[in-house]
């Protein structure tokens, strides 16, 4: 028999040998269903498949820019996958968030593209001048011709998540040439944040000695600072995010504020410069774990095809 049913050889309603009066068992039965409508809520969007590995990601991203050729619009497309926090955190908020959902339906054009353990679809990212995928997601905003207008700023959302909807509200503004809606918003210098972030230190002080001393190749070094750069841009867009929530204020680059002509209402660089700094993270090593992740996830697809 089921929980909910009474219990055999008792003649008490359930609950009652644990002290309970049936209206408390009543409330104790409501409280469980609303729980397990909240999992089951949680279940059905945790499924939800944003970034499909089966599908043909050049006629995806084709589509895409000839749409928003047709539309007179940008294409945003970002690459990442489903098991990544951050790429279904941001296909989440930009779907979502009112503002943003507007924003890129009248601007934009997305596109979602799988990218696995970084070893799919690394010759889309090319087509943009991307040399691969140095973490998960990254966002290109291409022009109908299918130029790149960000790719120094691409692979800065590895902590989308975390950001704050005005920060990716002032980024999709600054590249689609939209002005800003005019709603106060602070600043942090992410490049500041980023080259003040010890870790970030650490790995450039080591990848300039195991240059100098010929440890390394110039192409491995430079996927190595790419990835670097990249992962101390999204801690502190992390950081900054995190600030602006602890203070109550909306929050974005200060690049794309100068860029949109916005006055910030505060600068909280400062701030997330502290509260990123005790953020430890050994950058390099981080970087060689996930070329291994990546073999082996290349491996395993290999794998698969020779079964079938």
């Amino acid at each position: 028999m089921s929980a909910i049913h009474a219990r055999q050889g008792h003649d008490r309603p359930y609950g009652a040998e644990y002290g309970l009066s049936l209206k408390a068992a009543f409330y104790l039965a409501a409280i469980l269903l609303v729980l397990l409508g909240a999992m089951a809520r949680a279940q059905d969007a945790h499924d939800t498949t944003f970034y499909p590995q089966d599908a043909d990601a050049a006629a995806v991203i084709d589509a895409a820019l000839a749409q928003a050729q047709d539309e007179g619009k940008l294409a945003l497309i970002v690459f990442g996958a489903d098991w990544c926090h951050d790429s279904v955190g941001l296909a989440e908020t930009l779907d979502e968030n009112d503002r943003l959902s507007t924003l890129i339906a009248d601007h934009y054009v997305l596109a979602r593209v799988d990218v696995g353990q970084r070893h799919r679809n690394q010759d889309q990212l090319q087509r943009f001048g991307l040399a691969a995928s140095f973490g998960t997601p990254t966002v290109v905003i291409a022009q109908e011709d299918g130029a790149a207008l960000n790719g120094a700023t691409a692979h800065d959302w590895r902590t989308a998540y975390n950001a704050a909807p005005s920060d990716i509200a002032a980024y999709l503004s600054r590249y689609g040439g939209l002005d800003w809606n005019g709603a106060p918003v602070a600043s942090a210098d992410l490049s500041a944040v980023a080259a003040n972030w010890p870790p970030y230190q650490t790995a450039m002080q080591t990848l300039a000695s195991q240059r100098e001393n010929g440890e390394i190749s110039a192409e491995h070094a430079a996927s190595q600072h790419a990835y670097a750069t990249g992962m101390a841009r999204s801690i502190a867009r992390y950081g900054a995010g995190q600030e602006a929530q602890a203070q109550g204020l909306a929050v974005a680059d200060r690049a794309d504020l100068d860029a949109l002509g916005v006055t910030p209402s505060d600068d909280l660089t400062d701030a997330v410069i502290l509260r990123v700094a005790e953020i430890e993270f050994d950058l390099l090593a981080r970087f060689e774990a996930q070329i291994e992740e990546t073999r082996a996830a290349m491996a395993g697809d290999a794998a698969g095809h020779e079964e079938h």
